[in-house]
């Protein structure tokens, strides 16, 4: 039975009081919830709200965003925060409502046809691991990338299958909730000249995958934003169904040989 208590409820805030974790988002949340808490909460309600797919659809979605898992929950903002940031660039798509079987999360009918899979890049237990322990976190763009290409398991692979069967390009929308992920790092540009430069990284890619769109973000004073500068869409040169280049144009572009373009926007974050 789907419930029709609206999402983040009264319920759901005393039972985020007394079982979050230290350190968590509900645990931020709630120490804030008179001022950024209770916007990013707002944020998250009229997103869910507005999201075009019926109750029982939704319920898997609203499963997630009120986990008190860090994971969990972020995985389900990320499906919400890509839907707010197409509609706000324009684009004409729709959400896949959930089955049994592996399947993209969104299709794109405009400016480009395409599948995108939504993915997050979440803190490394390594990294967790060291905050616990109260130590230092050091800069690794070689172990970020390693965990992309983890990224790539037997599910994902089945849900890049599913666009190239019907003979459409697939991309993976990757939102970067690494420790250093807004810090101005410039991972960016590592992550083209590994897929892109001399060793030419989508080679270890399956051939299904169209290209990635990488999204630096932060969440400020309860807003979530996406970095113009520090993100970007990698096209896969190899790909089966290639994405045609241009796509996304708000974000910088790279392509084959780490040729790009810098996005031509001037603001420098997009406040969803």
């Amino acid at each position: 039975m789907v419930s029709k208590t609206p999402i983040f409820s009264d319920d759901w805030l005393r039972t985020a009081r007394t079982k979050s974790v230290d350190g968590s988002w509900a645990a931020a949340v709630i120490e804030t919830l008179e001022t950024t808490g209770r916007i990013y909460l707002s944020t998250l309600r009229l997103w869910f709200e507005r999201f075009p797919l019926n109750p029982k659809q939704k319920h898997q979605l609203r499963t997630r965003l009120e986990s008190l898992r860090d994971d969990e929950h972020l995985g389900g903002v990320n499906e919400l925060a890509w839907w707010a940031f197409i509609v706000r660039e324009g684009f004409t798509a729709a959400p896949l409502p959930p089955t049994t079987e592996p399947r993209p999360d969104f299709e794109l009918q405009s400016p480009v046809g395409c599948f995108v899979e939504v993915s997050t890049l979440n803190v490394s237990q390594k990294d967790q691991a060291q905050f616990k322990a109260q130590e230092g976190v050091a800069l690794n763009h070689a172990e970020t990338i390693r965990r992309v290409i983890g990224k790539f398991t037997d599910e994902k692979q089945q849900q890049l299958k599913y666009a190239s069967d019907q003979r459409k390009p697939s991309v993976l929308a990757l939102f970067d909730y690494t420790t250093w992920s807004g810090m101005g790092t410039l991972f960016h540009r590592t992550l083209g000249d590994f897929l892109l430069g001399k060793q030419l990284g989508f080679r270890s890619l399956p051939s299904e995958l169209s290209a990635i769109v990488y999204l630096e973000r932060k969440v400020l004073d309860g807003r979530i934003a996406l970095s113009r500068n520090r993100s970007g869409v990698y096209y896969n040169p190899l790909a089966t169904h290639p994405l045609p280049p241009g796509a996304f144009p708000c974000l910088n572009q790279f392509w084959l040989q780490l040729a790009s373009v810098d996005s031509t926007v001037n603001d420098h974050w997009v406040w969803l």
